[in-house]
């Protein structure tokens, strides 16, 4: 037992890689006491002598002593195997201890002829005791090897097991990550305002978001695997060839992010829309190219809208050009007119020269009419606004545009349209060009409708190139079932002398939008050919109710003569001036700017020869002009009587002339007859008429 114990002791404690556990160490001591008990108990029954082992003197009894031992001691340390490990005892001691049961049957035979030896009294043969020893020593160290490699091994196990899982667990986690972002992609493309098609290198369709259906008129499920070319049909805008889309095309253009191309894009059904587009390579994350993906958007709206800006830009460029042109056109149609008109009151009336000239004289207003609706259309003044009802101005304007003519209407206009903030001779202009369009449309006659209603704009938007705010506004509507426009002509209509038809090509429609621009509201058209055409303008309605102004008379006495005072730059209208009112008996004087004029009324008032009137033309391009003259007058002589002249009869000054201290106010060209009432009219501050 002491010897047993002591190997036991010497083997968890020496010789060994790692110090044994205190646990361990009892086991195999406590293991080892109970084998060596188990042993002696076997040696006793087996015929040897319990008190002295080494008396023993049965062969038989060392044999069943050994095996004893072996299989106590294997089976005490193959259930500690097996309660660790959870594997059953018998597969544990067959797999680590069963191969090892020879050795200790040599044991057990040296044992046998080590108690042979001492039996016969050779005691120095005692010494083949040790072999047993030694092989006692080897079996637990045998043994205990291969439970430290069990366990090893079992520990190894485990730890591939923990890492097994946790690269189980990285892989679901990446696997949902790649979930996630594949559905945050997917919810991208769905949010996202433009179309989206992702293909592979073949050019074989793999992925299109909603708005991408929607235009191409294909759906995810019958797009996809079908190859790009069935599905995104493009043309190039110009040439209408078949655009290439395919990836070596892509590719070798190379074109940076975020350069697009516009293109026609041709839907499943047919349907045409134009559209930008973006291609560019699709990379994974290595970089390395897998396909391509092609982003485009509907520009139907934008283009239209560039259109009516690129209208409204052309309008406002011919208006400048119109102003310019009316300008110098009345300054000619000046000296045609008032030499006309003088010449009208030198021959006797009946001769056939006066009545040539009475032609002539007429051919001249109605030119002085054109040169006025090229002012407006220029936007060379403000309307003078007042609050009038719109059902008595649409009336008188039904009546003067449709007198004589074959064409017939209907109207209905509420009593409760709300007024509105115009200016009255220009709205007359504006409904009179409109119903002329709509008569001549229908040159065999027939009839037009008239209709009016308040409406509400909920936002702002542009129509026409014009914008449109938000807020209350009435609505006149003119209808007619003449030859309608096309649907090419419509964005032309407003375009000065343009016109569907032979009879009428002028500005009536350009100076008709002009003035309602002017105002803060918008024409409308809608027609088609052969069925007739809806034109409706827009005015913002105002708050109150119309104001009536009460008449004046118009004096008649033309007898008095005085000195008068000429500004005009242009030296021909000086001239034809003077001529006019010397020939009324007026003596004159000229200047050909503002400065020039304060001057000459300064000069004159310190001679004590002051002037009776002075006649101021309101646009002088290269000097002061008429407004800012009659300031500087009205400050040397606040009873100064002064007449602005203007080839535009809406300017602010021109309508409101006594707010800005004119006395008079006379339209350029003038006829001799106008120009003398003007003057008899100027002398009674009382009056106002305009001319």
């Amino acid at each position: 037992m002491i010897v047993a114990i002591s190997g036991a002791l010497t083997q968890c404690t020496f010789n060994v890689k790692q110090p044994y556990p205190t646990y361990r160490t009892i086991f195999s001591l406590a293991a080892e006491a109970i084998t060596i008990l188990a042993t002696g108990h076997a040696y006793a029954w087996l015929g040897g002598a319990r008190q002295l082992f080494y008396s023993a003197a049965l062969p038989k009894a060392m044999a069943g002593t050994i095996i004893t031992y072996f299989v106590v001691n294997t089976a005490l340390v193959a259930g500690a195997i097996a309660s660790s490990s959870r594997r059953p005892l018998w597969k544990v001691w067959r797999e680590n201890f069963l191969w090892s049961g020879p050795s200790f049957m040599v044991a057990g035979a040296a044992g046998a002829l080590a108690a042979l030896i001492i039996e016969h009294g050779d005691r120095w043969s005692a010494v083949l005791m040790l072999a047993p020893i030694y092989l006692t020593y080897r079996t637990y160290r045998i043994c205990l090897g291969r439970i430290e490699d069990e366990q090893r091994h079992l520990h190894e196990t485990q730890q591939l097991h923990r890492e097994a899982l946790q690269a189980l667990s990285q892989a679901k986690h990446a696997e949902q990550a790649l979930a996630n972002e594949k559905e945050r992609l997917a919810v991208t493309l769905r949010s996202i305002g433009d179309g989206v098609i992702a293909t592979d290198l073949d050019g074989t369709i793999r992925l299109m978001n909603n708005v991408a259906e929607s235009l191409t008129g294909w759906t995810q499920e019958m797009a996809a695997g079908k190859p790009l070319a069935s599905v995104f049909r493009n043309f190039h805008l110009d040439t209408r060839e078949r655009c290439d889309n395919s990836f070596a095309t892509v590719a070798k253009h190379e074109e940076p992010p975020g350069v697009s191309r516009s293109t026609v894009l041709v839907a499943r059904d047919l349907s045409e829309r134009p559209i930008e587009e973006i291609t560019a390579p699709l990379r994974d994350t290595e970089g390395r190219t897998i396909g391509m993906v092609i982003a485009f958007r509907d520009v139907t709206e934008a283009l239209k809208m560039r259109e009516e800006r690129a209208n409204a830009s052309r309008v406002a460029s011919l208006g400048l050009l119109a102003g310019g042109i009316a300008h110098d056109f009345n300054n000619i149609m000046m000296s045609v007119l008032g030499n006309i008109s003088m010449a009208r009151v030198q021959v006797a009336p009946g001769d056939p020269e006066g009545r040539a000239l009475a032609e002539a004289e007429r051919a001249c207003m109605r030119a002085r009419q054109l040169t006025w609706q090229l002012l407006t259309f220029s936007r060379g003044g403000v309307p003078v606004k007042k609050t009038i009802a719109i059902q008595r101005v649409l009336e008188e304007s039904v009546s003067l545009a449709l007198r004589g003519s074959n064409v017939t209407y209907t109207s209905q206009l509420p009593t409760d349209l709300a007024a509105v903030s115009a200016d009255e001779g220009q709205l007359v202009q504006v409904f009179s060009n409109v119903l002329i369009n709509a008569q001549q449309a229908m040159p065999h006659g027939g009839t037009i409708e008239v209709k009016a209603e308040n409406i509400v704009e909920p936002a702002k938007r542009w129509e026409c190139a014009a914008p449109v705010e938000a807020g209350p506004y009435v609505r006149v509507s003119i209808i007619d079932k003449g030859i309608g426009i096309s649907e090419e002509q419509l964005g032309r209509i407003f375009d000065p002398y343009f016109s569907t038809k032979q009879l009428g090509r002028g500005l009536g429609l350009a100076t008709s939008y002009s003035i309602v621009k002017n105002h803060g509201g918008y024409i409308a058209v809608e027609s088609k050919l052969g069925q007739g055409t809806a034109m409706h303008v827009n005015l913002p309605a105002a708050a109150g109710r119309e104001l009536d102004e009460p008449l004046e008379s118009i004096p008649t006495d033309n007898g008095w003569k005085g000195r008068i005072l000429v500004m005009d730059d242009d030296a021909s209208v000086r001239m034809l001036t003077t001529n006019m009112l010397r020939f009324l008996g007026h003596d004159t004087a000229v200047v050909s700017e503002g400065l020039a004029a304060v001057e000459r009324y300064k000069r004159a008032l310190a001679r004590g020869r002051p002037f009776d009137a002075v006649i101021l033309d309101l646009n002088i391009p290269n000097g002061i002009g008429g407004r800012e003259t009659i300031e500087l007058l009205s400050a040397l002589d606040p009873s100064v009587t002064a007449i602005v002249a203007s080839g535009y009869a809406q300017d602010p000054v021109v309508t409101n002339f006594r707010e800005y201290g004119f006395k008079g106010v006379i339209g350029k060209p003038f006829t001799l007859q106008e120009l003398n009432q003007t003057l008899n009219l100027a002398m009674v501050p009382s009056t106002r008429t305009v001319h």
